[in-house]
């Protein structure tokens, strides 16, 4: 997918001189004998490579990432905002924040992928493919799954059936926030990228090399998870088995959080993380008849 290259509006935390006795939020490093020197918030106009570079705009409750949010909205609604939620932030070797689909990503352990692994995985994934296509068709499904791959690897990648070039995000500020902090983490990840309006269940835009896919609209009702989820799919538009810079969805990160929940407060009264047993439920039709079979 194509690079925001135009300044936007985002939050980030500066590297600046503090005024003696300023407030600055956590985050705060002192280089050596500089002890009036830190990471001050700020909301200014920057640059994609800038906020992949920062170390994430510190984040203490849920309702204060949703002012955040609106405040960004607002002032960049040229781009519809998808979010997505990581409980670390992975960087490429110049330290920048990297957001590559599943079947891009190096194995546990390792720096980099190996072209062979790429095409084994892609391999892979065309079986599944052919195989839902042919055996395995979920009731309800509406003829468009059967018809583009886009959709039929909508069902594959959001169940973890194997790897594919398409990368998960979602619509819904509280499901990233809380994948960011799931399994009882002190600190996760919001990530906000900004993307082209929808025009469809399934979106093409050749001018930003980009194809999004709408998981509500094409996954049968039997297929719970996207829907809870409010899941979307993002990727490069020529889906090709080589690993390219255009599969890196970070190229279009214009917001990065870094939430704060060592005082177990980020969650109040009112707005609460939604179960993980409700995103991701046991009883799920579609994955008891089909996960195993592909």
């Amino acid at each position: 997918m194509r690079a925001i290259q135009e300044k936007i509006m985002s939050h980030i935390m500066e590297r600046r001189k503090l005024p003696e006795g300023s407030w600055y939020r956590e985050g705060f490093v002192p280089p050596k004998d500089e002890e009036s020197y830190g990471y001050a918030p700020n909301f200014q106009k920057t640059s994609v490579a800038k906020i992949r570079q920062n170390p994430g705009y510190s984040v203490k409750t849920y309702r204060e990432l949703v002012s955040f949010v609106a405040q960004l909205g607002h002032d960049n609604h040229r781009y519809n905002l998808m979010f997505r939620g990581q409980t670390e932030d992975f960087h490429d070797s110049k330290g920048k924040s990297v957001a590559y689909p599943t079947i891009f990503r190096p194995k546990n352990g390792q720096r980099s992928i190996r072209k062979t692994t790429i095409e084994s995985r892609f391999k892979h994934l065309r079986k599944a493919i052919e195989k839902l296509r042919k055996h395995f068709r979920p009731s309800g499904s509406p003829d468009p799954l059967f018809r583009y791959r886009e959709y039929q690897m909508a069902l594959i990648q959001h169940y973890g059936i194997c790897p594919t070039p398409l990368l998960d995000v979602t619509q819904s500020l509280r499901v990233a926030a809380t994948f960011a902090l799931q399994n009882n983490v002190t600190t996760g990840y919001v990530f906000l990228f900004g993307m082209p309006y929808p025009n469809g269940s399934i979106s093409h835009y050749v001018d930003e090399n980009m194809v999004m896919v709408k998981l509500q609209s094409v996954c049968p009702r039997d297929a719970l998870r996207p829907h809870y989820q409010e899941g979307w799919l993002v990727g490069r538009l020529a889906l090709t088995p080589t690993k390219e810079a255009g599969d890196n969805a970070a190229r279009r990160l214009i917001g990065k959080y870094k939430l704060d929940n060592k005082d177990a407060k980020f969650w109040d009264e009112n707005f609460q993380p939604i179960p993980m047993d409700t995103l991701m439920p046991e009883k799920d039709s579609f994955r008891d008849i089909y996960y195993g079979r592909l």
